[in-house]
């Protein structure tokens, strides 16, 4: 008689059912890492629009407190501090944003004349 014992089939789908362990494991955090890329290149984005708003309109004489963006998910904070140099201002863009429990954050550093 030709086939397969129960033990062998049994055998089979436990390395067939181990494996799908493993892949959904491995999609459930290639999804959290893509979230995290989307969220750090956003915050890039808004990073940099607000340091090249800061080049065009000029160094407020106020910095902004930490305020939301359109979306709501990411926090802008800027800083207006004195450089080392005569004549030129340290201006600090800080993006904040929750992921999970913890909290993440992009900032950019930028030297504008007075």
């Amino acid at each position: 008689m030709k086939g397969f014992t129960l033990l062998e089939v049994l055998t089979a789908l436990a390395v067939v059912g181990l494996a799908m362990v493993v892949l959904l494991q491995t999609d459930g955090l290639n999804l959290e890492r893509t979230l995290h890329a989307t969220r750090l290149t956003e915050a890039v984005q808004l990073a940099r629009e607000k340091v090249e708003e800061t080049f065009s309109r000029g160094v407020p004489e106020f910095p902004e407190e930490e305020t939301p963006d359109e979306s709501g998910i990411y926090r802008l904070t800027m800083e207006i501090l004195d450089a080392e140099f005569p004549g030129v201002v340290e201006v600090r863009v800080v993006v904040r944003w929750n992921e999970g429990e913890r909290e993440e954050s992009y900032s950019v550093v930028a030297f504008l004349p007075e």
